[in-house]
């Protein structure tokens, strides 16, 4: 599984739907639409979500059958969990941060501890511009229990 901005690159790029010229062009210009409309509005987005959601539409306007519909419903499940997790974590560390100097310490150390392991997994398996559209090796049943 990839995680992260490589993740999130390759599932927009051949995951939802393989796009052409035709559908990046519509899919660019009905996000960006999407976003200034937004901001002018004042109102708040993701511009993950407004992305992904212009490149299905872009894949449904070739054809239903081009949409990845299994993709796209992990992708509807991860938003639906992020929001209360992300929720939890500020809370955390805020009631862990409200103890005074220690706890803003202890809330700095433990950001840090999560950002070097992440740092640390992706050094894993570098991707750069050369294999970013690359699909990773799934791990079989009979890998997963050799190693």
């Amino acid at each position: 599984m990839v995680a992260g901005w490589v993740g999130i690159i390759r599932t927009m790029g051949k995951g939802i739907t393989d796009i052409e010229s035709p559908q990046g062009f519509a899919a660019e210009s009905g996000a960006t639409s999407v976003i200034l409309a937004s901001t002018h509005l004042g109102f708040a987005l993701s511009t993950t979500q407004v992305c992904s959601g212009a490149i299905l539409g872009s894949g449904l306007g070739r054809r239903l059958a081009e949409v990845r519909w299994g993709v796209a419903g992990r992708m509807a499940m991860a938003w639906l969990l992020t929001l209360p997790s992300a929720a939890a974590v500020g809370a955390l560390a805020a009631s862990v941060s409200t103890r005074g100097d220690a706890g803003v310490l202890v809330t700095a150390l433990a950001a840090l501890a999560v950002a070097a392991g992440i740092y640390a997994a992706s050094r894993r398996a570098p991707v750069d511009s050369r294999n970013v559209n690359e699909v990773p090796e799934r791990r079989t049943e009979s890998a997963a229990t050799a190693a």
